[in-house]
């Protein structure tokens, strides 16, 4: 039963450790990858904005974005993320895990946007971005 207890132990600390994202590895993503895609992907379609600290899709059905802002309160050089909704629903401060989705996610629609755009695909590239 010892044994057994270990294992579990040692299997979920392993799995704990693995699904967690550190900070600033997301900073990095959302400053060098995301913003610069969003930014490249604004130029082509008038259906992505990238502004200040706000990367918005604008869709049939409303505008999400993801903002990062930084947190004051603490004295070192942490953010946290937001989901900002077309309804003016602002939901977060988002753990770890949901921000790396949802920064995840934008980067995928954002490249499969990218990738569309060099063929007049005006109706797919529709398509993906109201699938966010």
């Amino acid at each position: 039963m010892k044994k057994l207890f270990l294992l579990l132990f040692v299997l979920g600390a392993g799995l704990s450790t693995q699904a967690q994202v550190s900070w600033e590895e997301m900073n990095r993503i959302y400053d060098e990858e995301l913003y610069p895609l969003a930014k490249d992907v604004a130029e082509m379609t008038d259906k992505v904005i990238a502004q200040g600290n706000v990367v918005s899709i604008v869709k049939d059905t409303g505008t999400t974005s993801v903002q990062k802002k930084k947190d004051n309160s603490v004295p070192v050089d942490y953010y946290d993320y937001f989901l900002l909704t077309s309804t003016g629903r602002k939901i977060g401060p988002l753990e770890a895990m949901q921000a790396h989705k949802v920064v995840h996610k934008f980067l995928d629609v954002l490249r499969r946007v990218k990738d569309n755009a060099s063929a007049d695909n005006t109706k797919e590239i529709e398509s993906i971005l109201n699938s966010l």
